[in-house]
């Protein structure tokens, strides 16, 4: 039998048949679940399967001028953090019926303009980034007003809640320990300082205890590993003093530690490394090192909490959420 002209089943419909108000099915498809009892979101779900319904979210859009959609801008999905990150923003928006879409910048700051032009554009109820730029850059990209939480990075003179680690802390806490274990020259291997506060902090919390640094800054768009393992080596045999190579991520750590350990460079006597390491991978280089974690999962847990307190008018924890770090 055909069904050219059947009429599509409408939030009434499914209403009727679940036996309930149709405020109630509104209140279902806009995840407001804690305002029903299970049974009935049971059977306001197999009303809604029975009859095929297709909710007209545009038109819902429209009216209620909510989406029920974040926008979420992360620095590099390539890193175990921003993936992390992702995840427990999910996590928490879905608990409370909103969806987390994800926005990769890459490490590019022209990049980051040119999604936040086209977020703005479009019908996302807020915002959650890792922002590169600062907050004038970031309004005038957006072109709209729209509830915004910052993660992962410190953002001077911003009204927006922020979740962060205690960068500058842990860093000198840290430095001490190697210290005073001996350690006097320090190899920082970080991404551009000057181009993330989250750096400048951690940099700096070094440089309160080292006075011996030397800083190896490496391009995320393009770099030569080899050149930059050529650097490294150079700066550890170029000294009779004990070295202490920081990593400023842990793609750096990744990437440079496990052929130092290859190569016998890093014998925890003479010369030993350290860094900011979240994946088990990273802990199983080598079992030796003592390594700062973070918990990207929880940080985006926190800000997605954040945002929805913005959009639901609720009164904020704090403007500022410090999420410490480990040293293990």
């Amino acid at each position: 039998m055909s069904n050219k002209g059947k009429k599509s089943a409408n939030i009434k419909d499914v209403a009727a048949l679940a036996g309930v108000s149709v405020a109630t099915v509104s209140r279902y498809l806009n995840g407001e679940l804690g305002r029903m009892s299970s049974k009935t979101a049971k059977t306001v779900q197999e009303a809604i399967e029975k009859l095929n319904y297709v909710p007209n979210s545009v038109a819902r859009q429209m009216k209620t001028r909510s989406s029920k959609m974040i926008a979420v801008v992360v620095s590099n999905v390539d890193d175990y953090f921003s993936t992390e990150l992702f995840k427990g923003i999910s996590a928490i928006l879905e608990s409370r019926g909103y969806i987390g879409v994800l926005f990769d910048v890459d490490s590019d700051e022209q990049r980051e303009r040119k999604l936040l032009r086209t977020i703005g554009s479009q019908m996302f109820d807020g915002l959650i980034m890792q922002p590169a730029n600062g907050p004038q850059t970031i309004i005038e990209a957006l072109r709209r007003p729209l509830p915004i939480v910052t993660v992962d990075r410190e953002v001077d003179h911003s009204s927006w809640p922020q979740v962060i680690v205690n960068n500058y802390e842990i860093a000198r806490s840290v430095s001490r320990h190697f210290r005073q274990l001996g350690y006097t020259h320090a190899i920082v291997l970080t991404s551009e300082i000057k181009k993330a506060r989250t750096r400048q902090e951690r940099y700096r919390g070094i440089t309160a205890e080292f006075n011996h640094v030397d800083a190896i800054e490496i391009s995320e768009l393009a770099h030569n590993h080899q050149a930059t393992y050529r650097r490294l080596v150079q700066l550890i045999q170029a000294t009779a003093e004990k070295t202490l190579i920081f990593c400023l991520k842990e793609r750096w750590l990744l990437e440079f530690v496990p052929q130092l350990v290859f190569d016998q460079l890093i014998d925890n006597q003479k010369v030993t490394a350290t860094g900011f390491a979240d994946t088990d991978y990273a802990h199983q280089l080598e079992p030796r090192l003592k390594l700062i974690s973070q918990n990207p999962y929880l940080m985006g847990g926190s800000a997605a909490e954040l945002m929805l307190n913005q959009l639901q008018d609720h009164p904020q924890p704090a403007d500022r959420i410090v999420i410490p770090a480990k040293f293990k």
